[in-house]
């Protein structure tokens, strides 16, 4: 009998377990239930106030909106300017677009041409390969438009607002360079390193008449006609580079005699036999406010030059006579006239212990063989690569 009792009273504890069991999972599945209907219900009031929400940032001004943009990587900017029609005015006005970094790349001419009639100031083109367009709507299926300069001509903006230009060993055929420098009119800063150049080039240029900074070293093709167009049109030129461009006898005379006495910086490196004493005569005459003169290579001057230099350019603070080898190294140190010499450029010229011993007698000279290459005029000087002429330059594209 005890036996059944036990039996009965496990299967009834079986049966009342069974039963909180599923009490259990039935109060789990309505909390379950309950919880994602006001999940759901609460998702639609959020998505039903959001289309409802007032746009805090439409009530932004112009400057604002400006502001916030110029933060933002030129590529993703373009891809806002299809959000509105506002938008698109503010992503392309002219303050967002002042300088813009295109060295080193394949430029497609339909690239050039947007970025150049939206009205940018700044322009860095060196090493860079231009090309033209391939595309229908710039050809328009014409031959006549399926060349360089003929896109040019037909699609980009006469009157540019560039200031500063970096064309430095740029591919870019001659009269496609001419063209856009003839749309040019307010140039302060250029460089046309290692470009061939011509008359037209020069008479393109001739109404930037606030040029300030004129890199032409190793330019190919200047002549006497070229210097003769430089000299009457540049009047407020102040750093010229003509480093390496084989100008000839007459051509170095009639520019050391009639620069601009506005120029601070000059390089003729290179001219090796066309450089003579009486032309350094003239150039202190000319230009008596010199700061920096580059002479390297010129193997033609002799020690009246150091003592020309030395009692006319008083304001000079760095010159470099590099491989002058018919200037007798003792005659350098008459340069201790110069209060305000701070570097000369001496390369294969002076020994280790004459270096020392320079330094010494002249006490404000501090460097001496430190720029191996020239520096004046060029755009960018060593790993200064995001800054044109000390100007900082907005990334790429693909920035």
């Amino acid at each position: 009998m005890e036996n059944l009792k036990v039996l009965r009273n496990a299967k009834k504890k079986s049966r009342q377990l069974e039963l909180q069991r599923k009490l259990q999972q039935e109060n789990t599945i309505n909390r379950l239930n309950s919880s994602l209907f006001d999940s759901n219900q609460n998702y639609f009031d959020s998505s039903e106030s959001f289309l409802f929400q007032e746009d805090f940032f439409s009530k932004l001004s112009d400057e604002i909106i400006l502001r916030i943009f110029s933060f933002i990587p030129r590529k993703n900017l373009l891809k806002y300017a299809i959000v509105c029609k506002r938008w698109h005015k503010l992503i392309f006005d002219e303050s967002l677009w002042l300088s813009f970094d295109l060295s080193y790349r394949l430029v497609n001419a339909e690239i050039l041409m947007k970025i150049l009639n939206l009205g940018i100031k700044m322009l860095a083109l060196g090493h860079s390969d231009i090309r033209k367009s391939t595309k229908k709507y710039i050809t328009q299926n014409s031959g006549s438009l399926r060349n360089l300069n003929a896109q040019l001509c037909t699609y980009l903006s006469k009157s540019l607002r560039l200031e500063f230009l970096d064309l430095t060993n740029a591919t870019l055929d001659l009269k496609s360079m001419n063209t856009v420098l003839k749309c040019c009119k307010w140039l302060r800063k250029l460089s046309l390193e290692s470009l061939e150049v011509d008359n037209e080039t020069f008479k393109s240029l001739s109404e930037n008449k606030n040029l300030e900074t004129l890199n032409l070293c190793s330019c190919r093709g200047l002549t006497i006609d070229e210097i003769i167009i430089i000299l009457e049109s540049f009047k407020e030129l102040e750093s010229l580079n003509m480093a390496w461009t084989n100008l000839d006898r007459e051509s170095v005379y009639i520019l050391c005699k009639h620069l601009p006495n506005s120029v601070q910086k000059l390089s003729l490196a290179g001219c090796k036999t066309t450089l003579l004493d009486g032309d350094v005569a003239s150039l202190a005459e000319s230009c008596p406010n010199l700061v920096d003169l580059d002479l390297s290579d010129a193997q033609s001057l002799t020690n009246t030059t150091i003592q020309i230099i030395a009692n006319n350019l008083q304001k000079l603070e760095y010159v470099a006579f590099s491989r002058c080898y018919s200037i007798v190294p003792s005659s350098y140190f008459m340069l201790s006239k110069l209060d305000n010499l701070i570097a000369i450029d001496l390369f294969n010229i002076l020994k280790a212990n004459s270096i020392e011993t320079l330094k010494n007698y002249i006490p404000s000279l501090r460097y001496v063989n430190r720029y191996p290459f020239c520096f004046i005029g060029r755009p960018r000087i060593g790993n200064m690569r995001k800054s044109l002429w000390g100007y900082k330059i907005s990334e790429s594209f693909s920035k």
